[in-house]
């Protein structure tokens, strides 16, 4: 029989231990698995606690002071990340207990400002801008990354416009072509993956702002009731850096760090970078005055919902960086979705170019290897090997985050105005789906600088064939001569013999009575030769690189 253990969650708790990513070495140690981490999402739901009261003094709901105290308090350092982590085991969520917390912390430097915090809100509304707040931040560094990854490509493709090698279809040597085509289709695929990115970033990261049931009725309630304050903090308010000073290990019961005296009460966080709204349209500018085109002659002066609505969606966006949706989106799930689709899709394209170089790199191919400083692919017991171990991590996010991204999708059929379980489901899909992404496009950038080719060995390769590579030139060239099924015919059995006895093409096809004085020696050689049969292959490395 179990003995129930008393005292709370925090009670029964073992000592943190911080996920360091021993499972993960893709992401190991890179700048994304720090930008999503424990700590970073903390300190984005407080950004956005801080960001909503700003917002909220802008418009008058909340005295200017008072948003300045909680932007003071709004600090990941003064709280502890594992003690929320344990409390949310009672409330299905970390924002309840983050609350809590934050309005001690408020309390302790301006008491009078503690009963404005998470004014009119709700969890969702927090932890959703928050994890915008995260992709948007994660993202910069993705970009970042890939265009590294892409401007490396590129000069590969242009290096190697015109290097021959052998192409390969269903594993098996094809038809000629030149790594530089190869690099640029890596190169496109990347720059797919910034476009989408990007426009994710323009159009799908958005607040979230609804209430408890996607009516801001909360929000509207206590603007109604508030005064038009003297003190309403002005438009152009500063903001100061968001926070990023590491969090130390946690070992105590309290979610917040009382015993630290305030910090940075002058700071704000950065803008995260703005946003229009989710439509795609132009966003109008939260300080732009309300027009109050539905005030009626000799009324109070009173706001109507839809000015609260507009003034405060738009102030919360300033104040975030990101875009204004058209409509609470609790249970509208797009913004997630679209994000994990167009993570997938990047993790994708950089696994066609680790799936490519691991191909390349095998032992008997050797056509590129790896950069391999400092010891880098060592294996514990072979001493001669030096293993693709970036393809290998990039090739490993490549495979879970669509697996992940389509658990995102899956959460799109969300019930009522908010979810019990769907919500949750997302949030570490959406957190593995950037920090593995993160990792391949920090791994793709090494590898694809670093990348080294082998020219000779490629072309070393196309001659184990003995000429059977450009097969398909002869066919085509003896076709008008023979008549087509009799040349395939004719080049089958060539073939067939340069297999069986391992003659090079042009030997057997010189010998045979039916090509005897059709095609001459010099002529032959010509065709044979696979320099000249990578058809557009250089026009089409030009092509995409003025792209």
């Amino acid at each position: 029989m179990r003995t129930q253990r008393s005292g709370g969650p925090e009670a029964a708790a073992p000592p943190a231990q911080p996920d360091a990513g021993l499972l993960s070495p893709v992401r190991a140690g890179t700048a994304v698995e720090a930008a999503v981490g424990d700590e970073a999402w903390l300190q984005a739901m407080l950004d956005a606690e801080a960001a909503l009261a700003r917002a909220q003094a802008r418009t008058g709901t909340v005295p200017a002071a008072a948003a300045e105290a909680i932007t003071a308090a709004a600090r990941a350092e003064h709280f502890d990340v594992r003690a929320l982590a344990l409390a949310a085991r009672s409330t299905a969520n970390p924002v309840v207990g983050l609350v809590a917390a934050l309005t001690r912390q408020v309390a302790r430097r301006a008491p009078e400002a503690a009963e404005y915090v998470h004014r009119g809100s709700t969890s969702q509304d927090v932890f959703d801008t928050g994890a915008m707040l995260v992709a948007a931040r994660a993202l910069r560094l993705i970009v970042a990354d890939l265009r590294e990854t892409a401007a490396s490509l590129a000069e590969l493709a242009g290096a190697h416009r015109d290097t021959v090698m052998a192409g390969r279809t269903l594993a098996l040597h094809a038809v000629p072509t030149t790594f530089g085509l190869k690099a640029a289709g890596w190169r496109h695929l990347v720059l797919e993956s910034v476009a989408r990115l990007e426009r994710v970033a323009e159009e799908s990261l958005v607040i979230s702002l609804g209430g408890a049931a996607g009516t801001l009725a909360g929000y509207l309630q206590y603007a109604q009731q508030a005064p038009q304050r003297a003190d309403r903090a002005p438009e152009d308010a500063g903001r100061v850096p968001e926070g990023e000073g590491r969090v130390p290990e946690h070992t105590g019961q309290t979610p917040e760090r009382a015993d630290q005296s305030p910090k940075h009460a002058d700071q704000v966080p950065k803008e995260a970078g703005r946003a229009p709204e989710h439509t795609g349209q132009t966003a109008e500018h939260a300080d732009q005055t309300p027009k109050h085109a539905d005030r009626a002659p000799g009324d109070d002066g009173a706001r109507s919902d839809g000015d609260v609505l507009d003034a405060l969606v738009g102030a919360f966006a300033v104040e975030t960086g990101l875009g204004r949706p058209v409509l609470p989106w609790h249970a509208l799930r797009t913004p997630v979705a679209d994000l994990g689709a167009a993570l997938a899709h990047t993790a994708g394209a950089l696994g066609k170019m680790a799936a490519d170089v691991q191909v390349l790199a095998r032992t008997e191919i050797g056509e590129v290897a790896e950069p391999a400083p400092d010891g880098r692919g060592a294996s514990s017991a072979m001493p001669h090997k030096a293993n693709p171990v970036l393809a290998t991590l990039i090739r490993s996010a490549a495979v879970q985050v669509p697996a992940l991204g389509a658990v995102l999708a899956q959460c799109l059929p969300t019930e009522d105005e908010r979810s019990a379980g769907l919500w949750h489901a997302e949030w570490q899909p959406l957190r593995e789906c950037l920090r593995l992404t993160g990792g391949a496009a920090r791994a793709a950038a090494e590898l694809a600088a670093g990348l080294v080719v082998h020219p000779q060995r490629m072309r070393a390769n196309l001659d184990m064939t003995a000429g059977q590579v450009v097969s398909e030139r002869l066919a085509a060239h003896l076709a008008p001569l023979l008549g087509r099924s009799v040349a395939k015919q004719l080049l089958s059995r060539a073939s067939q013999q340069v297999r069986e006895t391992g003659r090079p093409l042009g030997r057997v096809l010189a010998e045979l009575p039916a090509l005897a004085g059709v095609v001459s020696q010099e002529e032959l050689a010509r065709l044979l030769d696979p320099r000249h049969y990578t058809g557009a292959a250089g026009p089409l490395v030009d092509r995409a690189l003025r792209g």
